[in-house]
């Protein structure tokens, strides 16, 4: 039986040999690099950058204090976020690629209190 599959076997091997034969190294290169930055963490830019994520809380955070009781403040937020083109996991993955750099993110939240405190502040912000 053994003897029968190896003669079955020979030409296959022999055609794919000739046709296929092993990946020149450059190719076996790009492939590896490939793999290798698929599997990266995803630390690229997020879809939304400071500013727009700072606008984007304080305009929630104004709306929130406006409305007249939870409810209504999910909807004024969920909105904003249709109106804006950004999801929740938008701003969640901002926060995510910043996880790792606690002052940053402290920054971030001072400038959104500042711009709560100073409505013309988001006005020359905005400017820029």
């Amino acid at each position: 039986m053994f003897e029968s599959r190896q003669k079955t076997c020979a030409p296959l091997k022999r055609t794919v040999g000739r046709t296929c034969g092993p990946l020149p190294r450059a190719a076996l290169a790009l492939v590896v690099l490939l793999v290798l930055q698929a599997c990266r963490p995803a630390t690229e830019q997020t879809r939304i950058g400071r500013e727009e994520y700072i606008d984007i809380y304080v305009e929630i955070l104004r709306a929130a204090e406006a409305a007249p009781d939870s409810f209504a403040a999910a909807d004024s937020a969920r909105a904003i976020l249709a109106r804006r083109e950004v999801t929740q996991g938008d701003l969640l993955d901002f926060a995510h690629q910043h996880a790792e750099d606690p002052e940053y993110l402290a920054n971030v939240w001072v400038d959104i209190e500042t711009r709560l405190r100073n409505p013309e502040e988001q006005d020359s912000a905005r400017a820029r």
